[in-house]
């Protein structure tokens, strides 16, 4: 049986309309996404949003310092601008963190091996035998170095 997620803004007691269904598959996540103090209520009430475009501009929402974890375990503190709800998207945030870019950039590369073992037979069946597969790995090592080697 499919659950729903229900939100309630409750404003009274009777309100009927106070409570909104919320579909499973999306995400609902909210913050302060900004450092500023909140703006005033008089400065709230002169302001007109149009659109979604014109809320963004207008606040201009960003979140300084955040603290993410490298491979190591130490913190990395980046800062993320959202100037657009895309902004939020996964891609969005990847491209704006050097890190999460690396660490993408890594698996990207690692997805591409696993594509070539899948499609190639022969490298299929080396990595099957334990000789081929050192033979293998002991020339992978000799072009990791020269590679090294030419930086």
């Amino acid at each position: 049986m499919a659950r729903k997620t229900v939100i309630s803004k409750v404003l009274d007691v009777e309100a009927q309309d106070g409570i909104i269904e919320f579909p499973q598959n999306r995400a609902l996540y909210a913050d302060q996404f900004t450092d500023e103090a909140p703006q005033s209520d008089e400065d709230r009430a002169e302001f007109k949003a149009k659109n979604m475009k014109d809320v963004f501009e207008h606040y201009q929402p960003s979140k300084k310092g955040i603290a993410l974890e490298n491979e190591e375990g130490g913190a990395v503190y980046e800062d993320f601008d959202f100037k657009s709800l895309k902004d939020f998207e996964d891609e969005a945030l990847i491209e704006q963190s050097a890190l999460m870019g690396a660490a993408k950039d890594k698996i990207d590369a690692y997805n591409a091996v696993i594509r070539q073992l899948e499609k190639n037979k022969s490298l299929r069946s080396a990595m099957k035998d334990p000789t081929q597969r050192g033979n293998l790995k002991n020339a992978l090592q000799a072009l990791l170095a020269e590679l090294d080697e030419a930086e």
